[in-house]
């Protein structure tokens, strides 16, 4: 059975020192040869055809950020997180930084197809000399931004020599709206840096729930918070009616406060939950990083900062990075039943259902035999009835709960019903 308690009051058990995910740089190699190729993708997706060249540098600049702020992390997912942002953010002031000297050239541009994409170990042989080497240290990389500042100059001059003034006005004209679509950009970008530094400054403190409770807070701005059993909810030192952002792991019920003009935003997997005077659940799996959000009112709006879709009420998405789906009537259940106190299991492995049972339950199960551990279980049962989710794993995957020595476990059946009702034993 889950308790409930205030998050605030103390009563959350100390968690005790965080661990490090990004402990060394076999470590950061695991996750360059998993994250590479996605954040490759996005990153060419962000800069598009004409400025496929800087796609290697922006992906590479993002790792090196990650090992210089590798003592933050604590999960896998935090590093996913600022691996994804920081790529987008990059993207965004490196188009920004180039849209003046190139645009106005007026031409110049190199060919999509002369552009060679790296392999990723030209990649990582670029990320270990920016992590030993020489190539990326304070003074270089200021006399590379004073040199390619010259070389744009350059390129302006000589480009509007010999040109008519018509042009010239013409060229300028298109320079003036690609600067100030450039300046409304960054200042997406700019928010969103900002609530990202504000979600990982070193004074903020997460307040977490542990197994078999809930947790309730309610947030200087009025909005009230449900926290799912090990839960966790980061709230900036300074939040407050111009900073009202929250970073979520785990699964949580908001109502928002309404009757302020700043929206409340939700940072959850690889994705932000946007809303005003709304109520809605988000949840976010830890093995696939999807976060799931029901809204029971109002509407939210779901996705990456600069692409977000509309979630009306009674609606449920499922997003992560760039994707956005409708969820389906099992994943939306899943998502949402704590809320009125059942637990929703849909043909999930035994694996991952006794880690839900200690969640919420708090109870340890083992399983003497490893190949049962992906029997598939599906069932629904009473956040108040250990009784009704251990039958309910029993009938779901035909498997009998007993007792190994002092231990609660799962095992095959000792007898099939038909023996049993004959008094016979399995042979």
């Amino acid at each position: 059975m889950s308790t409930t308690f205030d998050a605030r009051d103390g009563n959350a058990p100390d968690a005790g020192a965080p661990a490090t995910a990004l402990a060394d740089e076999e470590t950061l190699r695991r996750f360059f040869l998993e994250e590479y190729p996605a954040l490759t993708e996005e990153a060419r997706a962000d800069l598009g055809p004409d400025a496929r060249a800087l796609v290697s540098k922006v992906v590479e600049g993002a790792f090196v950020r990650a090992w210089d702020a590798r003592a933050k992390f604590r999960t896998p997912a935090e590093v996913h997180d600022f691996l994804v942002e920081d790529v987008h953010h990059a993207a965004a002031r490196a188009l920004s930084r180039r849209a003046g000297a190139h645009r106005l050239g007026g031409g110049g541009h190199a060919s999509a197809h002369d552009v060679r994409d790296e392999t990723s170990d030209e990649a990582w042989q670029h990320i270990m000399k920016a992590l030993h080497g020489e190539a990326h240290s304070p003074k270089a990389l200021a006399d590379l931004a004073a040199h390619s500042r010259h070389e744009a100059a350059e390129h302006i001059k000589h480009s509007d020599q010999g040109r008519p003034l018509w042009i010239v006005l013409g060229i300028f004209a298109v320079v003036l709206a690609a600067v100030l679509g450039a300046a409304y950009g960054m200042g997406r970008v700019s928010e969103n840096e900002r609530f990202t530094r504000a979600l990982n400054a070193p004074d903020v403190k997460p307040i977490a729930t542990t197994f078999a409770r809930m947790g309730t807070v309610t947030l200087d701005d009025g909005t009230k918070v449900r926290l799912a059993p090990e839960s966790e909810l980061t709230v900036p030192k300074l939040f407050g009616p111009e900073l009202r952002v929250v970073k979520l792991k785990g699964a949580g019920e908001f109502t928002v406060a309404k009757g302020v003009e700043q929206p409340f935003r939700v940072n959850a997997g690889t994705v932000a939950v946007v809303a005003t005077g709304t109520a809605f659940t988000v949840k976010v799996d830890e093995n696939t990083i999807e976060t799931t959000v029901v809204v029971s009112e109002g509407s939210v709006k779901v996705g990456k900062p600069k692409d977000l879709t509309d979630v009306p009420a009674g609606g449920a998405v499922v997003a992560k990075d760039s994707v956005v789906r409708q969820a389906t009537a099992a994943e939306k259940e899943e998502a949402d039943s704590w809320r009125s106190g059942m637990l929703v299991v849909n043909d999930k492995p035994l694996g991952q259902v006794l880690n839900m049972m200690k969640r919420w339950y708090g109870l340890t199960i083992l399983v003497p035999q490893p190949k049962l551990l992906s029997a598939k279980a599906s069932f629904r049962a009473s956040l108040d009835s250990t009784r009704q989710a251990i039958r309910g794993i029993e009938q779901s995957t035909g498997l009998q709960f007993g007792y190994v020595g002092q231990n609660m476990a799962f095992m095959e059946p000792t007898a099939k019903p038909a023996e049993a009702a004959k008094g016979g034993k399995k042979k």
